[in-house]
């Protein structure tokens, strides 16, 4: 029975200090503003968007609209909102991953939707894959619908997920005016022809040509790979092979 009463009190206890806490933090200024999530993104860009006053109390704060604000970052994919007692402000962002450095019309980046992002120098663009060609490219924020692109992603996403030798093999895939595809290697930039479209099957060939008859001449011999043609890879050397 006493053990009961105190454990009574405890919980009593305990709920009124939590209580008063929250009224007592509710009249505090905003102490602290974190941001979490972010590796692409400086998170003192995020602090800007923000921008709070000094004074703002807690319990006034629209966590709605810095929500909002947020999500008006072209590298930001989600973000939420929420209250650190008793003073803090935590925002935790879910960035875009870069997908593709878009060369065309201008420079962009593409993330993994599809969405166009603007260029940011420095690591970012390590190790990105290049698109390029004669092709619009639409506002930050927009959707890239472009056939050709399409079919260079597929190639870049397809290769990235299971098979990393060919993904690495292909430093830039280049949209024609004329339809098709263009891939450049990593060494020495060898063309590579891919027609209007590309089977695994022609990818699976293409890696075994490049492991058996390429590694061992090297890859400055090879003037140009063509793999338009059904179950055959066509070649051209440099010392006539």
């Amino acid at each position: 029975m006493r053990k009961g009463i105190i454990t009574i009190l405890i919980i009593g206890l305990c709920s009124g200090l939590w209580i008063a806490a929250q009224s007592w933090s509710k009249h505090l200024a905003v102490s602290k503003i974190t941001v979490h999530g972010t590796m692409h993104i400086d998170s003192q860009e995020i602090l800007r968007m923000v921008a709070l006053s000094d004074t703002v109390l807690f319990e006034d704060i629209d966590l709605g609209e810095i929500q909002r604000r947020v999500e008006q970052h072209p590298y930001v994919r989600s973000v939420s909102v929420n209250r650190d007692f008793p003073a803090t402000i935590r925002i935790t962002v879910k960035e875009r991953t870069p997908d593709a450095l878009l060369v065309g019309s201008r420079m962009a980046i593409l993330d993994e939707e599809n969405i166009v992002m603007p260029v940011r120098h420095g690591n970012i663009l390590e190790n990105l894959p290049i698109i390029s060609g004669e092709f619009s490219i639409p506002e930050t924020g927009d959707t890239l619908r472009q056939p050709g692109v399409g079919q260079a992603l597929q190639i870049i996403r397809a290769t990235r997920d299971s098979d990393e030798i060919i993904h690495h093999l292909f430093s830039e895939l280049r949209v024609l005016e004329t339809g098709g595809l263009v891939a450049y290697t990593t060494d020495y930039g060898v063309p590579v022809y891919l027609g209007d479209s590309i089977t695994a099957q022609q990818i699976v060939a293409f890696k075994e040509f490049w492991l058996q008859e390429v590694v061992s001449v090297g890859a400055d011999q090879l003037q140009s790979i063509d793999l338009r043609f059904d179950d055959q890879i066509v070649a051209r050397w440099r010392t006539g092979r």
